[in-house]
C-alpha cells in the first residue's frame, strides 16, 4: 500500500476555510505574475488540450511561488508532460463520448414517433422527448459531477507528483474522493462561485478572481496530497 493509499484509507480532512485562507494568502505572493499567467492560460485554452495541460502548469506555478522560487512566463507553456497529458484528455474526451450515449439513444423513440406521423412530431413523441430527455439529461449531470469529482486529484498528481500513468493518477483520485466526495462537490462548488466572481462584477475582474480560484484549489491539493509525505519534483 502506498503513502496515497494510506491517506486514502486513513481519511482527511476537508477544512475549506483553512484552504480559501491559505490560496487567499499564496495569490498576495504574486499577484502580477498569477494575472499573467491566466491571460497565458487563456491563450492556450483555445485548444482544448492545451488548456487542460497549462492548468496542470499554473498548479507548478503555485507550487513555485509557495516555495519562494522564481517563476518565469514560460513556466506556463512547459511541455514536460505533454504525452500524460494528451493521454489524459483522450481519457477525458472518451469518458465524456459514453456518458452522452444515453442521450443519443433517448432520441431514438422521438425520432421513430416523427417518422411515423411523416415527420412531424406527435404528442406521443413529444411526451417522449419531453419525458425521456429530461430523465436522462438529469442523469449525465449527475455523472458528470460525479466524474468531475473522482478526477479532482489527477491533475495534481500529474503536474506535481509526477505520475504519467492515467490509470494511476484516477485510481488514486478516485480513492481519495470517494472519502469526502460531498464536501469535495461543495469545496468546488464554492471555488467555483469565486472564479467567476469577477465575470458577474466586473468583466476584467475574472482577471483576478480565476487565478485566485487555482491557488485555493492548490492549497486544497498541498494539505490533502502533502498529508501523503510524497516528495513533490
Amino acid at each position: 500500500m502506498n503513502n496515497f493509499d494510506v491517506t486514502a484509507a486513513n481519511g482527511y480532512e476537508m477544512n475549506i476555510g483553512k484552504f480559501i485562507s491559505e490560496g487567499v494568502d499564496l495569490f498576495k505572493k504574486d499577484i502580477g505574475g498569477f494575472i499573467v499567467a491566466t491571460i497565458l492560460l487563456f491563450l492556450m485554452s483555445i485548444i482544448p488540450f492545451l488548456g487542460v495541460m497549462a492548468l496542470g502548469n499554473f498548479y507548478k506555478i503555485c507550487r513555485k511561488v509557495d516555495e519562494g522560487q522564481k517563476v518565469q512566463v514560460g513556466d506556463i507553456f512547459d511541455f514536460t508532460d505533454f504525452v500524460t497529458y494528451l493521454k489524459f484528455f483522450v481519457f477525458i474526451f472518451v469518458i465524456c463520448f459514453i456518458i452522452m450515449i444515453p442521450i443519443q439513444l433517448s432520441l431514438l423513440p422521438v425520432l421513430f414517433a416523427a417518422s411515423s406521423t411523416e415527420g412531424n412530431l406527435s404528442d406521443t413523441g413529444a411526451a417522449l422527448f419531453a419525458g425521456g430527455m429530461g430523465i436522462w439529461f438529469m442523469l449525465v449531470i449527475v455523472l458528470l459531477f460525479a466524474v468531475t469529482i473522482s478526477m479532482y486529484f489527477v491533475q495534481p498528481l500529474i503536474s506535481l507528483y509526477r505520475i504519467t500513468s492515467i490509470r494511476k493518477a484516477y485510481s488514486i483520485s478516485w480513492k481519495l474522493a470517494r472519502r469526502n466526495f460531498l464536501m469535495i462537490l461543495v469545496f468546488s462548488i464554492v471555488v467555483g462561485v469565486i472564479s467567476q466572481i469577477g465575470a458577474i462584477v466586473c468583466g476584467i475582474g475574472i482577471l483576478f478572481t480565476i487565478p485566485l480560484g487555482i491557488c485555493i484549489k492548490y492549497a486544497s491539493f498541498k494539505n490533502i496530497l502533502g498529508s501523503a509525505n510524497q516528495k513533490t519534483v
